[in-house]
């Protein structure tokens, strides 16, 4: 028997470009039923480069028992065509632990890869990758 899901995320995905919301404290089941849920929508692209947002300034926790499911996740991505990759978090101990936590098992990849602080910063950086950022994933962000 598996535990109720604690926590919970959106998945917005728009032509080749991913925008994951998450949100509160995970379980091992929310984090499983998102391991699932990405592979299921990014999974269409039949090995397609794609780009993505990581918006986890409302993500507070992951447990111990979901960090080897995030771990596959993270390779599952970066196996599957990740190519530019954000992470839009405030610094915070916690969530440098949690990230150092879910990629400790990543082998080396081609993708590009920072953590940014605003959506300024994130739209920013994404200009200079010469990434398009589809305007429905732009006007979801400058909501929040």
């Amino acid at each position: 028997m598996h535990p109720a899901s604690h926590g919970y995320y959106k998945l917005h995905f728009h032509q080749d470009f991913l925008l994951a919301q998450l949100y509160d404290s995970w379980n091992v089941t929310t984090t499983n039923e998102y391991r699932k849920d990405i592979k299921n929508t990014v999974g269409q692209l039949e090995q397609q480069p794609w780009a993505a947002i990581f918006d986890i300034r409302d993500w507070q926790f992951l447990t111990p028992e979901s960090i080897p499911v995030m771990q596959k996740q993270i390779g599952w991505c970066l196996q599957n065509q990740l190519c530019h990759c954000i992470y839009l978090a405030p610094d915070s101990g916690i969530l440098e632990y949690l990230k150092q936590q879910a990629h400790a098992q990543v082998t080396e990849h081609n993708c590009k890869f920072v953590q940014v602080a605003t959506v300024e910063e994130c739209l920013t950086t994404l200009e200079n990758w010469q990434v398009n950022v589809p305007k429905p994933i732009s006007a979801l962000l400058q909501e929040t």
